[in-house]
């Protein structure tokens, strides 16, 4: 049993099941009807509408021109704000790059620090060989290794400071890019 049924005697809850059902139908009716009803707006006036137009007193016209003046206005801000959205698009771009080539300028400090720090230790071993202390054996081996590392330092820092010319040439490409993009946009 549900609720309406405890509150009602048995006899009416038939009547107020019908009830609901055609307050049910009659609100979709009313909806679909609404609608139905609803005139799709065109775009642009059709033929009869641009003659008809052509009849109206040129003194009756000053409201068309003025929505016409506006419509004209709408589409030019939009135009520029679409013009104006490419513009900070290419602005964050160019805040990318420039971060990434700041990261790659400390990777390249940090190479130097590296390499540097690399060819001291060498130059203190190799004064080590070259007074006759220590092993000399194991001098020499442990020279190698460090030049060894000093060509892969070597290497990486090539590698870095060609990533820094490729971010160069692409971030002074988009700066003369957003130079007339701002003249569009003024």
């Amino acid at each position: 049993m549900n609720v309406v049924a405890i509150l009602v005697e048995p006899k009416e809850e038939g009547k107020i099941m019908k009830k609901h059902f055609f307050m049910g139908l009659l609100i979709s009716i009313t909806l679909v009807a609404g609608c139905i009803k609803i005139p799709m707006t065109k775009s642009s006036p059709t033929k009869s509408e641009e003659g008809l137009y052509k009849k109206v007193p040129a003194a009756m016209r000053a409201s068309v021109r003025e929505a016409e003046y506006d419509l004209k206005k709408a589409k030019g801000e939009v135009h520029l704000a679409i013009e104006k959205v490419k513009l900070a698009q290419m602005q964050k771009e160019r805040a990318i790059l420039e971060k990434m080539y700041a990261d790659y300028e400390m990777k390249m400090a940090e190479t130097s620090v590296k390499e540097a720090e690399l060819e001291l230790e060498r130059k203190k071993l190799e004064a080590v060989d070259n007074s006759n202390l220590g092993d000399k054996e194991d001098n020499i081996k442990r020279i190698a290794h460090l030049k060894k590392q000093e060509l892969n330092v070597e290497s990486d820092s090539i590698q870095i400071k060609a990533e820094l010319d490729i971010l160069n040439v692409k971030i002074t490409k988009l700066r003369k890019e957003i130079k007339s993009q701002q003249r569009k946009v003024k």
